[in-house]
């Protein structure tokens, strides 16, 4: 398993967006329920703000080689280590020598 070790910038953030199924009954009661063992995936929207150009490279080159299909291990900040997969991210010239990488990064429940 491939490991992310880059560490993102500072304002990078985590979303969660638990899936339920909720039925309205006319009454205005409402029923929900989580869909599946696993329906509380974390979202992280990160940066790699500024970064030297062989550093950018590295990461988009990382990513490419994955191609949204493979997994890779990554530690979030002040969180426990996860299975990822990353299916869009951009780059943005900010210098003649340096990159900002923006990316999203979305757990991955998968066997090991």
């Amino acid at each position: 398993m491939s490991v992310f070790t880059w560490v993102p910038s500072y304002g990078s953030r985590q979303n969660t967006k638990p899936a339920v199924s909720a039925v309205k009954f006319g009454d205005g009661y409402e029923q929900r329920v989580g869909l599946g063992i696993n329906n509380m995936p974390r979202t992280w929207q990160l940066e790699f703000t500024n970064k030297p150009l062989p550093v950018a490279d590295a990461i988009e080159a990382f990513l490419r080689a994955r191609g949204a299909v493979q997994s890779f291990t990554w530690t979030p900040p002040h969180g426990e280590p996860g299975r990822w997969v990353c299916r869009e991210w951009t780059a943005t010239p900010t210098s003649p020598k340096h990159r900002t990488i923006s990316c999203t990064f979305v757990e991955a429940f998968e066997p090991a």
